[in-house]
């Protein structure tokens, strides 16, 4: 019973605190408390002042047997670990991308998605008269659930002037870091001779098209479903 008793005080010091909730046996009363462990058949809860209490599962209600067994496993509230993109978009933009509230953003942002790679620049008129229509055609998208994300590559003369450009044309989208070197592997790659100008790759990092400008300018959101 010693043994018992000081197996049940090391798992409340080592189980992470938990809420509490209400659980309810089959008979109608219930017990605020916070879950334990569950061996054997009994379910071990701690009360707020600490005490364990012991109820055999098969007197609880089904949702909260359910609920005991699902919190008995060792995988139960870690976090799925994040879908990562692959090999293929590693090699264009590296591991980390930026937002235009300048906070880090792993590349696996982007996995499984169909990706707009889009060269432009506030000094460049062209650009300024584009880039208002790409936000719109971003913002649907993403209203209507469509697996699509965009990577800005600036042509910016500093790092400030890229940053207030996304944030004056509202950019809900993501940007290579300024100065970046993917910046001119990926205009080599692309064959980008002027701006604005925006690639269409497939999640694998296959080209779709050079000239997605032109599909958004000329389709609208009926570009989205050619890419597909």
């Amino acid at each position: 019973m010693r043994n018992i008793c000081i197996a049940i005080a090391l798992m409340i010091t080592a189980t992470a605190s938990a809420e509490l909730r209400k659980w309810t046996t089959t008979a109608g009363p219930t017990l605020e408390a916070e879950f334990v462990e569950l061996q054997l058949g009994t379910v071990y809860l701690k009360t707020a002042d600490g005490s364990v209490k012991k109820i055999n599962k098969s007197k609880l209600i089904q949702e909260d047997q359910e609920l005991a067994t699902k919190m008995a496993s060792p995988f139960y509230g870690k976090k799925k670990a994040a879908p990562k993109t692959t090999d293929a978009i590693y090699d264009l933009f590296g591991k980390n991308l930026t937002n235009a509230q300048k906070k880090r953003v792993p590349v696996d942002a982007l996995s499984g998605k169909t990706i707009g790679i889009y060269f432009s620049a506030h000094w460049c008129p062209p650009c300024r008269a584009f880039t208002p229509e790409l936000v719109k055609f971003h913002k649907r998208l993403a209203k209507e659930g469509k697996s699509f994300e965009i990577v800005f590559v600036s042509s910016d003369r500093d790092k400030d002037s890229m940053f207030n450009y996304m944030k004056e044309m509202d950019m809900p989208w993501l940007a290579l870091p300024f100065g970046d070197s993917h910046k001119k592997e990926l205009a080599e790659k692309f064959h980008v001779s002027g701006i604005p100008k925006l690639v269409i790759i497939d999640p694998q990092g296959n080209l779709i098209t050079e000239d997605g400008r032109r599909d958004v300018s000329g389709h609208g959101d009926d570009a989205y479903a050619q890419w597909k």
